[in-house]
Formats: C-alpha cells, sequence, structure tokens
C-alpha cells in the first residue's frame, strides 16, 4: 500500500529539528512492504508548502496518510504566539480536502492530549505512545477493507526499529543544523515532575541492539562525516549503565565521531565522563533544570548543586561545550532561591544556560496534578492551552525582571531563551564540530 507520512512541525527554534520519529515509522511501515513516502514542510518552506503538498498528494495517491504531530508548544513562557498544535491542526483539516485516504495521527504531541487533538482535527485514527507496531498492524486491517470502530490505538512496540531516512529531508537538516538524531534506547526511569518521558515511552529504560546503533552511526558519518550526532534518548547515560556498554563497542570499532545528549549529573562519575569524552562527546546538554537544592528537590531531582562545577570543569577540561537549561519558578522557588539561583548559574561560566521562566505544565505528569491541588489550573482547561506553573507567592513579573537583570551582561547565561537563536543558527550553519575545531586550534597556538 502507498503511505504518505508527514511532519507538521514548522518550529525552529533555536534550530530545526529532523522529524525522527516519522523516520523510524517510515521504516517499520517499509519493512512490513509497504511503499512509503516522507514530507517534512521545513524542506519546502511555508510558502511553498501548501502547492507540494497538493502536488504530492494527487502524483503518489496514498492510501492513507500519517501526521506526525511533535510538539504542543514551545514552552517559552515569554512567547505569546498561538500554541504550535494549531498548525498541525490546520494542516490535517487541508490534507482531508486533499485526499479521502484515512488519515492517521501519531507523534509525542499528539500522545500526551489524543482525544482532544483527534477531535478538533477530525482525522480517522490515532496511534498513542510507540507506534511502529500498531501502526503496520492498523495499515493492515485497513487494507483487508476491516470496519475499524476503534479510533485510537495504543502502544504495542516489542521492537525498536532504526530510523529511515529519507535523503532529501536528512540533507537539508544537515545543510540547517550539521546535526543528525539517533535514538540508542527507549525509557526513563527518572522521577522529574514536569517531564512526559515515562508516559510516551514509559519508566522502564529498553536498549537497542548496539550492533543495529553501530550500523546507524557508520552509515550517517560515511555520508555527513562533519556532522555532529545527538543520541536523543530522554537521558543518554542511564542509571543501570547500559550506555557504558555502546561507547565501549564504539571506542572497539575505532568508531570516534563527533557526538551530544542529554546527560544527567545524577552519580555521573568522572571516569565515565572521560569515556564518553574519549569516545567522542563533543558537547553535553546537562540535565540541571534547576538551581539551587531547594528547587531540584521541588521538581523531583536526585541530586544536589554541589556536584554540578566540578562536573561542567571536568567536561571542559576534556573540551566538551556544555549547556544546561534550567527552569526557575517550579516548585520551592522564593524570591531568595531565585536569587541564589542566579549566582549558581553565573558560577558555572563558561557553561552556557538556557533559562525559562515558569514551567509549562503538560498532561499526564505529575505537576499537573500539584497544580491542580494548589488552584493554578482553571476547570475548563483543555490541556492545549498554554499554562504555566509559578510557585506560590512568586510573582512572574517579579521573577522576569529579576532573571533579566541577575543575566544582564553575561555571554552564556541566556535569557529570555529565544534572545539568541540567530546567533546559534549561524554558528550551526558553519558547523559545530567545524567552529570547535577551530577554537581548539586557536587556543593552542
Amino acid at each position: 500500500m502507498r503511505i504518505l507520512l508527514l511532519s507538521t512541525n514548522t518550529f525552529s527554534e533555536p534550530y530545526a529539528v529532523y522529524p525522527l520519529g516519522m523516520s523510524v515509522i517510515a521504516g517499520a511501515l517499509t519493512a512490513a512492504g509497504h511503499e512509503v513516502r516522507q514530507f517534512d514542510p521545513m524542506v519546502c518552506g511555508k510558502d511553498k508548502f501548501n502547492n507540494q503538498l497538493a502536488e504530492l498528494v494527487q502524483d503518489f495517491r496514498p492510501g492513507i496518510i500519517g501526521v506526525s504531530i511533535r510538539n504542543l508548544d514551545n514552552m517559552d513562557s515569554s512567547d505569546e504566539s498561538e500554541p504550535l498544535i494549531h498548525d498541525s491542526i490546520e494542516t490535517v483539516r487541508k490534507l482531508r480536502k486533499l485526499s479521502s485516504a484515512p488519515i492517521v495521527l501519531g507523534g509525542s504531541g499528539f500522545s500526551l492530549q489524543p482525544e482532544t487533538i483527534l477531535r478538533l482535527t477530525g482525522a480517522d485514527y490515532g496511534i498513542v505512545g510507540e507506534g511502529e507496531d500498531s501502526v503496520v498492524s492498523l495499515v493492515f486491517r485497513l487494507s483487508r477493507g476491516e470496519n475499524i470502530t476503534e479510533k485510537l490505538h495504543y502502544a504495542c512496540t516489542k521492537e525498536q526499529f532504526g530510523a529511515s531516512y529519507q535523503d532529501d529531508i536528512l540533507s537539508f537538516y544537515n545543510n540547517e543544523t550539521n546535526i543528525i538524531p539517533l535514538q540508542t534506547k527507549r525509557g526513563c526511569s527518572f522521577k522529574c515532575i514536569y517531564c512526559t518521558y515515562p508516559k510516551l515511552e514509559g519508566n522502564r529504560v529498553r536498549m537497542r541492539d548496539p550492533e543495529q546503533v553501530i550500523s546507524e552511526i557508520i552509515r550517517i558519518h560515511r555520508q555527513f562525516p562533519n556532522s555532529m550526532l545527538y543520541f536523543v534518548d530522554a537521558v543518554f547515560n542511564d542509571p543501570g549503565k547500559k550506555y557504558l556498554e555502546l561507547l565501549e563497542l564504539m571506542l572497539h570499532r575505532n568508531l570516534v565521531v563527533p557526538w551530544t545528549a542529554f546527560i544527567s549529573p545524577e552519580q555521573l562519575r568522572e571516569e565515565e565522563i572521560r569515556l564518553m569524552a574519549s569516545a567522542g562527546m563533543t558537547a553535553a546538554d546537562l540535565g540541571l533544570d534547576a538551581t539551587t537544592d531547594a528547587t531540584l528537590a521541588g521538581i523531583g531531582k536526585n541530586f544536589t548543586f554541589r556536584d554540578i562545577p566540578q562536573i561542567c570543569r571536568t567536561m571542559q577540561k576534556l573540551n566538551v561545550e556544555v549547556t544546561a537549561s534550567v527552569m526557575f519558578g517550579g516548585p520551592g522557588e522564593t524570591e531568595q532561591t531565585v536569587m541564589d539561583g542566579i549566582a549558581n548559574l553565573r558560577s558555572l561560566e563558561p557553561a552556557y544556560s538556557i533559562i525559562f521562566s515558569g514551567i509549562r505544565i503538560l498532561p499526564g505528569t505529575p505537576l499537573l496534578d500539584l497544580a491542580r491541588k494548589q488552584g493554578m489550573v482553571p476547570p475548563d482547561w483543555d490541556e492545549i492551552s498554554k499554562i504555566y506553573y509559578f510557585a506560590p507567592g512568586l510573582s512572574p513579573a517579579w521573577l522576569d525582571h529579576t532573571l533579566k537583570s541577575g543575566f544582564a551582561g553575561s555571554r552564556h547565561c541566556i535569557y529570555p531563551p529565544g534572545s539568541r537563536n540567530d546567533q546559534l543558527k549561524k554558528i550551526l550553519r558553519l558547523g559545530y564540530v567545524k567552529v570547535k575545531k577551530l577554537q581548539l586550534k586557536k587556543g593552542s597556538s
């Protein structure tokens, strides 16, 4: 059967992100014998999107259309634009006018609020959670002409498929960012109260076959030798330390390629950092998320800020660029912890910090339960409209002013979070790996 897969994400701040989920579904459907075409509006641009989509639907004549909805919004309380989900809803409505083929929704954003999004779009079916096996089963039943009454189909994935990277889409993202995503595992056993990963992937860590991961790394590196891999696992250094097996296999195969990942500071030892660096870690997205012991505990972290400066120094000595995303305003935040947190972040320089004010409340998270108990959530909230958590007694306006004042003049502490996106995009288009090599060469001369 001919199947068209469409990514609806057009958000490119701070940079465009390859639609890995769509490519994974494409891999599963292709393995099941279907003819699959992937379409990404980022490649053609907004001006050409409508015409190219119409031409593709007319020429390809898909029997089924799958739509990936990645984001509800951008999680930035300072951004007053409409939630990103509205563009996705409009895209599905366009598809309905272009084709009578059944439309199947999926993706992380969709899976957070499937009933509401299915109703708003008017799509036929939805896949909630990991979709490889579920979508293959649904397509098989549709191809037989079954009358399928259940609208939502839930994850039943037993095997983790690699991505079917489509060359034109992959080349676009390589040219734009020089970053290519790859997943080595699914699931997250941490209990951060704001996070949706346990809801989307489960709380048990499941590793992909390391040999399959190695094969993907080799293939990507041969095609794009100057790109940086992004291991997009919820957390790369899982508590069970299974990630060490992959690193050791990379070193055994002499496969040292530039990569970055989400790194948890929890129980992170110096020898593990050194192993990651020796296997090619060029940058680390450090999972700090809050800035004081009180606020770290408030969001469910099991480490203290005391551990962070040494981790940053170790990475920097190994020429690993460190970036941490942090959120002010969470449970336990007070005016005093805000001031302490600003000082703590400034002490980490030259590590970069991307700073958010307030925490986006998302469906299915303990933070939503807490916010409801504290009377922050309107009774008629649709779970799609943007709503942010600010600790009781903490003024969002005061917090915004204090963060702007506290980080004024800092090269490394970025607030508001989108204030330097243009600068970052220029670096990524040149190629982060190339920039890093130039910095190291300059530093050694």
